[in-house]
């Protein structure tokens, strides 16, 4: 007998002795009584209450104290008649609370059903689901910054909620529709990788990470908060925030990048619901970077708000705004009378149905004078509306509508358990700036995208499983893209955890971005027809548990790749670029000592069309230990990351883009954080000193080019989840 099944039975047992006590007046036997528990002891308390205040508003309407007036007998009834309710209340909360809280779906496996907390992420495709690992402990929350979790290495301009791009090329995030916002996604969430809950109490998450010592020119300050709650056992509200930013360690680059997601899961029998709503909003002072590098790499300064900077009055400001909603709904399909599955189970047809629709904004301001040569050389000398005051602005807004079908022919556990298709419909609306708009007044362009996807998946057990979807676009500024995506895996289990490898195969011909293509602003113009990119991807997964060893090796072939050249204009390989990385995690433990080692390996055929770092790593070694056993474990060490010299990327303020350099390379040398980060049950907590050895072996900690990582400085941070019982 499952577990659900006796807490169900219990249940009913409780709500029995209820109904005959309160109901008939009939004496519980000892055993329904130690069923009911608290149930009936609540209903005796209220029983005895209620005959106490009638017996004493009896008396006070027959006189018994004659001392006290009308007025005041009525109020002290009252009064009694509220107590009583306020204590029936009280036991009815202490049941509805004490109910069991069974989730009946087919989409969550019978061995995640009883946890605690659940949670996972969609795809908006099929309204599949994948399963995740909350990050709960000090060393996932070790990392204050989201691209450090994902990569070891990264360039960013050194401040936190600035701009990012990582070193590993198989891990960059792309947004095909306004790619001007890709360097920003790092920080926030999309409807795929919007975490959503499932909780059997309610539970919150707060933390913070920053300088908290540090001057308020300095300073950095990151928030989380995030609340979630289980409405009934299949329905679910999440909130969360998050803030990332710095006043920054130069002058004007203080940054300030706010996500704000309000989401909601339905988990039923036959009915399976994701919605909710993401903001992020960016504001950022931008400077152009240091204004001479020698000033970094051959003096000895104090304040990095000394060093002279290129631009002294310049602002981005980036919006966007999602809201989605994926559901589908089972039918199952009784073969037979004598078919008394489980839902799920057999032949089974799904219907869903996808919406999104989503906004992007940029705006981008600066004032040049005619005699600022520095800063008129960041952009070519290159100023096509007005030759000193800058107001570019960009918007993108994507209305999108899927139908699907999922039919399950057989069992969900079969080879071929699933066939799925669907149609899409995306209504794509640009506006961007164009010299034609001084006559025939400004209007947006605007696409009407068609397009159809099919895929189907499987699995043996717990050993074996697969799935794969291909994707045609028919009409609109997309049509004849076609993309295909295939994975495969394998489990085997001679160690406790299991082995599990997977593959996967990508082929895409797609259609460069329109602002690839098109694009008009006072420091930039390009009007291109690039041929479509074509890309193939292999890539393979390795993962032990048991032994802390994750491992990934990736190639990539890439025809005619479109990127931005040492000017920052768009622009086109006309031949084939191929990428080898490989990645490796491993972590080593010699009784107190802990190593802990992420490096990534790539090669590139061409670096100066896509330029990457032969190697990067991040190695943390500590001594762990406990210091009050089962509450409170310390660990003491450093953090160092590294790269080897590259030419990396240079940032374009008036695009938000990285684009290509060949004047400087970087890299080559240690970044280090010593740390003490403690797990106190289950509240993390860390302090750390960063950059511990800053100026060895040189002073040149360039996080990008002409943008420099911070210096030593005291950071704090707390992450404490807790559930409300």
């Amino acid at each position: 007998m499952s577990k659900n099944t006796i807490r169900q039975i219990k249940y009913l047992l409780s709500i029995t002795a209820f109904i005959a006590v309160v109901l008939f007046n009939i004496p519980a036997r000892s055993s329904e009584l130690s069923s009911a528990g608290m149930f009936i002891s609540g209903i005796d308390t209220v029983k005895a209450s209620t005959d106490t205040t009638k017996v004493s508003a009896d008396s006070l309407k027959s006189g018994a104290d004659t001392t006290l007036s009308k007025k005041e007998i009525r109020y002290q009834t009252r009064k009694r008649e509220r107590e009583v309710r306020d204590s029936i209340k009280a036991v009815n909360d202490s049941i509805r609370w004490s109910k069991p809280r069974i989730m009946d779906t087919y989409i969550v496996p019978d061995s995640l059903q009883g946890k605690r907390i659940i949670t996972w992420t969609h795809d908006n495709y099929l309204n599949n689901i994948s399963f995740r690992n909350p990050d709960t402990t000090f060393n996932e929350n070790f990392y204050d910054y989201p691209f450090y979790k994902k990569d070891p290495g990264v360039t960013y301009l050194g401040i936190s909620g600035s701009p990012t791009v990582s070193h590993n090329y198989f891990s960059k995030e792309k947004l095909r529709d306004f790619e001007m916002y890709e360097p920003w996604l790092v920080y926030s969430n999309t409807p795929d990788n919007l975490p959503f809950y499932n909780t059997k109490t309610p539970y919150t998450e707060l933390a913070y990470w920053g300088t908290l010592f540090a001057n308020r020119d300095k300073e950095e300050t990151n928030i989380k908060f995030m609340h979630t709650q289980n409405l009934s056992p299949e329905l679910n509200i999440n909130v969360s925030y998050k803030r990332f930013g710095s006043k920054g360690l130069l002058n004007r680059e203080s940054t300030d990048n706010r996500t704000f997601a309000v989401s909601s899961n339905y988990l039923g029998r036959r009915y399976v619901m994701h919605a909710g709503y993401i903001f992020q909003g960016v504001k950022r002072e931008e400077n152009g970077g240091v204004a001479d590098e020698k000033m970094v790499l051959d003096t000895t300064y104090d304040d990095p708000k000394e060093l002279s900077i290129i631009l002294s009055q310049a602002d981005n400001r980036l919006k966007r705004n999602t809201l989605f909603l994926t559901h589908s709904y089972g039918i199952p399909v009784r073969l037979s009378k004598k078919d008394t599955l489980n839902y799920g189970e057999g032949t089974t047809t799904y219907f869903g149905h996808s919406f999104e629709y989503s906004t992007y904004f940029k705006k981008y301001t600066d004032e040049i004078s005619e005699s600022d040569s520095l800063a008129r050389a960041l952009y070519n000398n290159m100023f096509l509306i007005s030759p000193t005051t800058t107001f570019d602005s960009s918007r993108v807004s994507v209305l999108e509508n899927k139908a699907f079908i999922r039919i399950q022919p057989w069992a969900k556990d079969a080879i071929v358990s699933k066939l799925d298709g669907g149609i899409g419909h995306k209504v794509l609306s640009i506006y961007s700036f164009r010299p034609e708009f001084y006559s025939s007044g400004a209007k947006n362009s605007v696409y009407n995208n068609v397009y159809i996807y099919f895929g189907a998946a499987g699995n043996f057990r717990k050993y074996f499983r697969w799935d794969a979807i291909a994707k045609y676009d028919l009409t609109g500024y997309y049509a004849n893209n076609f993309s295909l995506d295939a994975k495969a895996g394998v489990s085997l289990y001679p160690v406790e955890g299991g082995v599990h490898i997977n593959a996967r195969m990508q082929i895409e011909n797609r259609r460069p971005g329109w602002f690839s293509n098109q694009y008009y602003s006072n420091h930039y113009a390009w009007n291109n027809n690039f041929d479509n990119i074509t890309e193939t991807r292999f890539e393979g997964h390795l993962d032990i548990p048991r032994f802390k060893l994750s491992a990934f090796a990736g190639y990539a072939i890439i025809n005619n790749p479109v990127y931005h050249g040492i000017q920052g204009i768009a622009a086109q390989h006309n031949d084939v670029i191929n990428i080898l990385s490989a990645y490796l995690k491993k972590d080593f433990k010699l009784g107190f000592l802990h190593l802990d080692n992420r490096v990534l390996f790539q090669m590139t055929s061409n670096s100066e069309v896509i330029p990457l770092p032969l190697l990067s790593a991040n190695l943390r070694y500590y001594m762990q230990f406990e210091l009050v056993k089962n509450v409170l474990t310390a660990q003491i060490g450093a953090d160092a990351t590294f790269n080897t010299r590259y030419y990396a990327p240079a940032y374009s303020p008036a695009l938000g883009i990285f684009h290509n350099q060949n004047n400087r390379e970087i890299g080559n040398y240690p970044y280090i954080d010593a740390f003490v980060n403690l797990q106190w049950k289950r509240t993390a907590i860390f302090v750390k000193y960063i950059n511990a050895t800053q100026g060895w072996p040189d002073s040149g900690y360039f996080s990008a080019y002409r943008y420099i990582r911070p210096v030593s400085a005291i950071k704090f941070g707390i992450y404490w989840p807790f559930y409300v019982k």
